[in-house]
């Protein structure tokens, strides 16, 4: 029953943080947090002879850490799922890369020739239309739909999602 309480807060209070990527390193600080908590209310309990629920408290320490540490991956895969769509395609011995932020509606296009390097490509704005993403710059229209880039080369080009 306790495990499944520290489940809902800590379920909750990473809902509520909404943590990006950029935070990951607060585990470093998180994870402390919630195995002492624990640790603490089990040394209390046991100081007031309440040793049953102590050793409770005491084993859920390390299971709350395992919780959070199952958790946190899921929270910053959420945040990046609400705010990021992401593709990608082989086309003429390079690799491309389109990122589309959400929020702002933009995207970018990075091209790649060797793994690990990339290249800004092109900028601009999306739209989104009966169930098509719409990125355009001054001078180029691209449409997907369904996972399928057109405008990109004369033929329709499959886009894998990440």
């Amino acid at each position: 029953m306790l495990s499944i309480i520290d489940f809902l807060i800590i379920w909750s209070w990473f809902y509520y943080v909404d943590p990006d990527p950029s935070i990951s390193i607060a585990v470093v600080i998180i994870y402390p947090l919630l195995f002492f908590i624990n640790l603490l209310a089990g040394v209390i309990l046991w100081l007031t002879k309440k040793r049953n629920l102590s050793l409770l408290f005491i084993i859920n320490s390390v299971v709350t850490v395992i919780i959070a540490s199952f958790l946190w991956p899921n929270a910053i895969r959420r945040h990046q799922s609400r705010i990021w769509i992401s593709y990608s395609f082989p086309h003429n011995a390079k690799n491309y890369h389109i990122s589309i932020h959400k929020p702002d509606h933009t995207f970018m296009i990075t091209e790649s020739v060797n793994p690990g390097s990339s290249s800004s490509f092109q900028e601009g704005i999306c739209n989104y239309e009966s169930g098509k993403i719409i990125l355009k710059t001054d001078s180029t229209r691209y449409i997907i739909e369904h996972d399928v880039l057109t405008g990109f080369t004369k033929n329709k080009i499959q886009l894998k999602k990440e």
